[in-house]
This record gives C-alpha cells, sequence and structure tokens, in this order.
C-alpha cells in the first residue's frame, strides 16, 4: 500500500511528554520560569535580544498593530496574498486593510505598489513571507521609514528563514510575528512571539500581553493588588504559559535539522523541478533563504496537477485564499494583477522535514510524468 506524503505534519520529540509531565506535576502551569528559558533560547536563535513570546498569533499581531499606532479608521498597508490570520488583526481593530499588489513570480507584496498607496490615514505596512519565502525586506523598510510608518513583518510561515546573513526577525524591521501553531516548523501547542527592533517596544508588549499590567509593580509586599501600579493603557490576554514554553523548549532544542531538512527538499525540487514544461519556479531572492514551510511552485492547468498528485497519494494545496474574498472585509476582489496571475498558478507541494529522499523523488516523477 503506497503511503501518503503529507504537506504538513506536527513535529514533536519523543521527550517533550516526559518534560511537560514534569510540569503538569509541579503546579506551575501559568506563565513562569519555562516561558523565561523559552524566551532566551529564542533570543539566542534569531541574534535579536528584544523576543517576547505570547499565548496566540493572532493576538500577537493585534497588539503589535496596536503599538505601531493602529487605530479606528486608519489604514494599514498589506496584501490579500496572505494567511487570513494575516489580516484578520487589522479589522480586530477597526481599522482598513488597503490592498497592494504582489509580485506574480513570487507571491510577494510589491514595494512599488506599496509606495503607491501610502496615503495621510497609513499607520503601517505589513507585509507576509509567502510559504517561508522572505520578502524584500530592505526594500519595504525604505518605503515604510519615507513614510514614517511601522514596518511589520508576519514570518508564520518562516521561522529560520535569512536574509542578507542575518535571520528573519533580525533584519531591523519594528516588528516581526511567529507562529507556534501546530504544523508550523516549530509548535508549542498554539504559541507565538515577536521580536522588536528596541527595547521599549518589547517592555511595552510585556505589559500589553496581560491586560496592560506591569507585573514588577503589581503586587505589593504581600502578594495583593497595588492600587498605585497603574495601568495607562489597555491590553489583551494573550499570554505565554509553561505549558506551551515546555514544549517549546523541547522544540527549539534540535530546530536547526528541521529547517536544514525543509531546505535539503527546497534545493531539490529546484534542481529537479527546473525544466519541466508547463511549471515555472518561484523567483526567490538570490541574498535571501527561504524557511520553504513549503515549496510553491506555479503551474499552468494547477487543478489538474493537484488531482494527478492526489491520485499518487502526495498532498497538494492551494495554502491560502485571497483575503480579499471574504466579505468580511468589505471590499470584493480587488484589482490586483499580480495577485490574480499568481492566485490563478500557485501550488504548494510537501518540502517538511518528514519528506524522505524516496518521497520527494515520488513527488518530482510524478510531476514529470505530466498532467
Amino acid at each position: 500500500m503506497t503511503t501518503t506524503v503529507e504537506l504538513h505534519r506536527v513535529r514533536m520529540p519523543e521527550h517533550a511528554g516526559r518534560r511537560l509531565t514534569e510540569v503538569l506535576r509541579s503546579g506551575y502551569i501559568a506563565d513562569g520560569s519555562l516561558v523565561r528559558d523559552f524566551e532566551n533560547r529564542l533570543r539566542d536563535f534569531v541574534g535579536n535580544p528584544h523576543v517576547e513570546t505570547a499565548g496566540e498569533y493572532s493576538g500577537a499581531l493585534t497588539l503589535a498593530l496596536f503599538q505601531a499606532g493602529v487605530r479606528p479608521g486608519d489604514e494599514v498597508l498589506t496584501c490579500p496574498e496572505a494567511c487570513l490570520g494575516t489580516n484578520m488583526p487589522i479589522l480586530s481593530l477597526f481599522a482598513k486593510p488597503v490592498w497592494c499588489d504582489v509580485d506574480p513570480q513570487t507571491g510577494i507584496i510589491d514595494p512599488l505598489d506599496v509606495a503607491a498607496r501610502v496615503t495621510e490615514r497609513t499607520r503601517a505596512l505589513l507585509f507576509f513571507h509567502w510559504g517561508g519565502d522572505v520578502a524584500p525586506i530592505d526594500e519595504l523598510l525604505a518605503v515604510a521609514r519615507e513614510h514614517g510608518i511601522a514596518a511589520i513583518e508576519d514570518a508564520s510561515e518562516a521561522f529560520g528563514a535569512e536574509y542578507r546573513g542575518r535571520k528573519v526577525g533580525n533584519t531591523g524591521c519594528d516588528y516581526t510575528v511567529w507562529s507556534f501553531g501546530p504544523v508550523r516548523h516549530m509548535t508549542t501547542g498554539e504559541g507565538a512571539a515577536i521580536t522588536f527592533a528596541n527595547g521599549e517596544e518589547a517592555e511595552r508588549f510585556r505589559c500589553l500581553k496581560r491586560y496592560g499590567i506591569h507585573q514588577p509593580t503589581f503586587r505589593d509586599e504581600f502578594g495583593e493588588i497595588d492600587p498605585s501600579s497603574d495601568i495607562p493603557e489597555p491590553g489583551l490576554n494573550s499570554y505565554m504559559n509553561n505549558i506551551a514554553a515546555a514544549i517549546g523548549l523541547e522544540q527549539i532544542a534540535d530546530i536547526e535539522p528541521a529547517i536544514e531538512r525543509h531546505r535539503q527538499n527546497g534545493a531539490f525540487y529546484e534542481s529537479k523541478l527546473a525544466t519541466v514544461g508547463g511549471i515555472d519556479l518561484i523567483q526567490r531572492l538570490p541574498d535571501a533563504v527561504s524557511g520553504y514551510w513549503v515549496y510553491t511552485l506555479l503551474a499552468e492547468r494547477r487543478d489538474d496537477l493537484q488531482r494527478a498528485l492526489a491520485d499518487a497519494g502526495i498532498r497538494s494545496s492551494k495554502l491560502h485564499l485571497r483575503n480579499d474574498t471574504y466579505s468580511a472585509f468589505g471590499t470584493g476582489l480587488a484589482d490586483l494583477p499580480g495577485c490574480a496571475a499568481f492566485s490563478a498558478r500557485r501550488l504548494c507541494i510537501p518540502c517538511g522535514w518528514w519528506v524522505t529522499d524516496e518521497d520527494r523523488l515520488r513527488v518530482v516523477e510524478r510531476v514529470y510524468a505530466g498532467w
């Protein structure tokens, strides 16, 4: 019987259960020392000292937008070719997404189109690293700096990706948001983290993720709530707990080999699929290293290829639906030629740590067989 080559899979080290059991038996399951340990490991990994964890991705991104100054009626430059979780937080703040086009060969937001859509109501630029492929960060940062707006990158699919020799999350963006959901490169069950360009914003987030409370002064010497400890701005309840951090510590201990396997599989596809008729490869930046959460390619008669792969037991996906499809955004499909072209041809195939040499060869052979 032929096994299925999955597009996503949860990575869970064998010994994670032991550490998790220790946490559950300890009675200390809320925010605690394991969270601090996990944050320190993240700081070392990305090379940025300003890292804070959060309970989940949507709350983290909402707070990043809030810290960037986004308020009701403001505009956020973004693109519809993204995870729904990328753009829904804009609506949560009663702000307006301003849809920008993408490069049809990459699915990444176009800096020139971004620059053309800035208005006096623009407060932030939010860009998404599609499938782990890295956006032109310096070009996007230049637009943000020129207009005095914050730059927020959604790196939920790009953990471990690199840009010009530095890890994503340490390239100068004001806020970089990671997701640690179930099938990301690294999971904490649910969870997230943000890296910041400066320590002041990191400290502010530390308060905002717990109702705006300043933890060091919130309680007096008797453990009672100190009325002199003010809460100057409202926050959410989106802090990470020791249960999630325990899983995260086990995950990050061997994350490098897992990410390297993603990259090896991506490089294999690059070398084997470049000459297949009806396939165009994504034009990835030469000075960046993709996270290869999935491997995105552009296919003629994409749906036929997807059916052919499914018949061979190979999972594939269009991945995300253009966000402007949803009536919640109230705009209808924007006139974005790049998005239209990319959306019509994109298909993502398995590229993760679980994809064996035999699996990836099977994928390539099925693509070569035609559709």
